[in-house]
């Protein structure tokens, strides 16, 4: 298995990863980006019930690949490794082999069931749909896709540093890798510097209703671990005034920006009065 994980970094030291972008109806979007967010959390069970429940409406092209893809990296997150792939080649039928995630996560699979040849076959498609795309922005893309895959997916905090540093090299001007960044000193417990990457990300106009939404989550966050509660009243009792404002600084201005969170609207409500 190491030596396996070994290759697959070695193996994509010198390729780059097509980015992908779905077009879909706004419902499946909003759906799409939850199951997104569940796989993140690792609730594959909840992610997968997701992306299940999109396959009746959502019925486009990209979105099948995104419902596939989704489902494999869940069932992956599950142990159910055949499901996996059964799930990868469903992306790859609706794609005419064309789906870089659906031969990522079938890799993976193949990983784990110690089916390493077939892996590396899945891996060298990777490779291959890579080398065919000649954009920088793309590649930039796929390299902070292939970052946060390592981070999520294989627990490897170098290679996801690696090609993230890779990602922001060829495309320096896109906030949204300042803000990968500061998601994964976030995951680390490792507030200050997530917050030196997320002033970044707005110095450089990333000033939006998501932006202050991931700032007042990370803050709301680091208090919680602080204080070992989540409970809006207790928070609001044992923050200092000044963690206080920092807190509702940034989630006031998501709220007036147009965020629609039932959860924080409360939070707002008890705590920043």
């Amino acid at each position: 298995m190491q030596k396996m994980i070994l290759f697959i970094s070695v193996f994509f030291m010198h390729s780059t990863i097509h980015g992908q972008t779905f077009t879909m109806g706004n419902k499946c979007y909003d759906q799409n980006k939850k199951g997104m967010s569940l796989l993140k959390e690792k609730k594959y069970q909840d992610a997968l019930s997701t992306f299940t429940a999109m396959e009746k409406s959502c019925t486009t092209k990209d979105a099948k690949e995104a419902i596939a893809v989704g489902k494999a990296e869940a069932l992956n997150g599950l142990g159910k490794y055949h499901e996996a792939i059964t799930a990868s080649d469903a992306a790859l039928k609706v794609t005419k082999n064309n789906s870089l995630m659906g031969y990522y996560q079938k890799a993976i699979a193949q990983n784990k069931l110690k089916q390493y040849d077939a892996s590396r076959a899945s891996f060298a498609k990777v490779v291959d749909l890579t080398e065919k795309n000649k954009d920088t922005k793309a590649r930039a893309s796929n390299y902070a896709t292939m970052s946060a895959l390592y981070w999520r997916q294989m627990n490897d905090k170098d290679s996801a540093n690696y090609f993230l540093d890779k990602a922001i090299a060829l495309d320096p001007s896109n906030p949204r890798f300042i803000i990968q960044r500061g998601d994964m000193f976030v995951d680390e417990k490792n507030y200050d510097p997530a917050f030196v990457q997320y002033d970044k990300a707005v110095l450089m106009g990333k000033a939006d209703a998501e932006m202050y939404a991931i700032r007042s989550n990370a803050r709301i966050k680091s208090m919680q671990e602080k204080y070992h509660t989540v409970n809006a009243q207790e928070l609001r009792a044992k923050m200092s005034p000044k963690e206080k404002e920092l807190v509702c600084t940034d989630l006031k201005k998501a709220i007036s920006l147009g965020l629609k969170d039932m959860k924080q609207d409360m939070f707002a409500s008890l705590v920043c009065k």
